[in-house]
């Protein structure tokens, strides 16, 4: 086991990381019972309640696939406890990988896990990961009402500059991550193509055959596809 991934693995940040999802689980739970008497007291029947509670139970399973997997390709380069904490409130494969690297680069490390990456290197992605993700909660709870506001407006005065702005921003955000592979070619590459591929005919199956499980599962399929085909590239090439 590499040096730093003794600090990683640490009960320490097992316990802390445990207590910070037991927070969120808590208020999970709080705002369940709040919600089940409000239902109560405006009269909705229990058995719907239940019914309810049931059906979005089952269907957040199929969301969690992705973070699943996140999950088990982040902690080997991480650490297990603090992958647990980010992808179990709100974190993403993506960006970790991201925060992670630029914590990496600007000590001079190019690569996770790599060469020189030490427990100092690791304590400044884990610290770049945590400040770079705060900044999305607070925007949304200072400006998104106001945000809001001004995109209705907008759609409302010009649809199809709304549209066209959205969908700016939209392909903005995914340059940020297609860029890297785009430029540098090799094994990122072939790997985010075939993913693509993967999902494009998945979802036209899905279309086609009018089952709806497909696309349900479509992103967790591609990033297991994409897994396999990674590795069989890095055996090919």
């Amino acid at each position: 086991m590499k040096a730093y991934m003794e600090i990683a693995n640490s009960s320490l940040l097992y316990l802390l990381a445990g207590a910070v999802i037991l927070f969120v689980l808590l208020q999970s739970v709080l705002f369940m019972r709040l919600a089940w008497k409000r239902g109560v007291a405006i009269g909705i029947d229990p058995a719907q309640m239940k019914a309810a509670i049931k059906s979005s139970a089952v269907f957040s399973i199929v969301p969690s696939i992705p973070i699943v997997i996140s999950l088990i390709a982040i902690a080997p380069i991480l650490g297990t406890p603090f992958s647990w904490l980010r992808l179990s409130i709100i974190g993403s494969n993506s960006y970790e990988l991201i925060a992670a690297g630029m914590g990496a680069k600007s000590m001079g490390v190019e690569s996770l896990g790599g060469e020189g990456y030490t427990a100092q290197v690791l304590g400044n992605s884990m610290l770049i990961m945590s400040i770079g993700v705060v900044w999305g909660l607070l925007c949304c709870i200072l400006f998104l009402k106001k945000y809001q506001h001004r995109m209705t407006t907008i759609k409302q005065s010009d649809s199809t500059w709304s549209e066209i702005l959205v969908n700016a921003l939209f392909f903005g955000m995914l340059s940020v991550f297609l860029g890297d592979p785009l430029v540098k070619g090799g094994l990122a590459l072939y790997v985010l193509i075939s993913s693509a591929v993967l999902m494009m005919g998945m979802t036209y199956i899905g279309k086609k055959t009018k089952i709806s499980w497909i696309n349900d599962f479509a992103l967790a399929l591609s990033m297991i596809g994409g897994m396999v085909f990674a590795v069989v590239y890095t055996g090919l090439i």
